[in-house]
């Protein structure tokens, strides 16, 4: 059963939003592009696991996309969390292409693609923290018997994998190899350490105590809100900036109308500059003159409201 669905990682919309935004010269695009690239490869990774999982039972499983947690003033988070009444088990995906070697001595990965090394922190390391993390989490919840298991998924099946030793063949596998470990690891724990009622429970707590991210991405990558292009994106040819005319955004260039053109344009605000807007905010960033025709069209939307009248303010819908 997914408890938590997999879903786009908000840094990813941000980055999306942030390159739209950008002019096609302005400093440090490049670094965004890249940073997007590196993330959605992993989140095509993530993606390409769910397909192994869905051969899980149901009934005994219990899965969670992408939990964030907190021990104090530290997070942690989880790629994707199995639970069942004899254990938890944590997998730490990667999508990694070409030969991935593995140093046990100073605990990196070396990747060697094209001619080229690069060198990673250790995952393994990672998903040994994860569950010392989690360990201490279950404990402070009131769950304290709970084995935890962890492995590292390689999710492209053409990846390498190498070694000095063999000591992480029981914990690094490709991503087709998923269900034969985890039935391996089902035969060493047989004891049921959960009531269903207490996994019923723990599966309320995590979801309770999960924690978005909020990253400033402007800060993030030290760039300027004047540099932000504001107006209405053509959602046929992404000209920019649509006019709104009549009750409709109409695009100059090839001449597409909307009446919800700028429901995309508030997302991008959303996610690059603040969660909440006003109606003069939402007037510069649309390019919109008029007060009435503003509120209008921010009343239409499915948006939180705070506050009255002139000092009514805009929410980001909770997810």
């Amino acid at each position: 059963m997914i408890e938590k669905e997999r879903c786009i990682p908000e840094m990813i919309l941000k980055l999306e939003a942030l390159i739209k935004r950008m002019p096609e010269m302005e400093q440090g695009k490049e670094k965004v592009r890249s940073e997007l690239n590196k993330r959605n490869a992993g989140y095509k990774g993530e993606q390409k696991l769910d397909y192994y999982l869905s051969f899980l039972d149901e009934k005994e499983y219990r899965i969670y996309h992408g939990l964030r947690l907190t021990n104090g003033k530290h997070y942690f988070q989880i790629d994707t969390l199995l639970v069942t009444r004899k254990m938890a088990f944590i997998l730490e995906v990667k999508n990694w292409n070409g030969t991935i070697i593995f140093d046990p001595e100073f605990h990196q990965l070396i990747r060697v693609q094209n001619d080229k090394q690069e060198a990673f922190h250790d995952p393994i390391s990672q998903a040994e923290h994860q569950s010392r993390q989690l360990r201490k989490w279950l404990q402070d919840h009131g769950f304290t018997y709970i084995p935890i298991e962890f492995a590292v998924i390689i999710s492209s099946p053409s990846t390498i994998i190498k070694s000095p030793t063999n000591q992480i063949s029981n914990r690094v596998i490709h991503a087709h190899r998923l269900i034969h470990k985890i039935t391996s690891i089902e035969k060493t724990h047989t004891a049921e350490r959960l009531t269903e009622k207490e996994l019923k429970k723990l599966s309320r707590i995590l979801l309770k105590k999960h924690v978005l991210q909020e990253i400033d991405i402007l800060e993030y990558f030290n760039i300027k809100l004047d540099t932000i292009l504001t107006g209405v994106y053509c959602p046929k040819c992404s000209a920019l900036p649509m006019i709104f005319h009549w009750g409709k955004w109409r695009c100059p260039t090839c001449k597409t109308s909307s009446a919800i053109a700028h429901h995309q344009a508030i997302k991008d605000y959303f996610l690059l500059i603040n969660p909440t807007i006003t109606n003069a905010e939402f007037r510069r960033f649309t390019h919109i003159t008029s007060v009435y025709t503003a509120s209008k069209l921010l009343a239409q939307m499915d948006l939180e409201q705070g506050g009255e009248k002139k000092n009514r303010v805009y929410k980001k819908p909770a997810n």
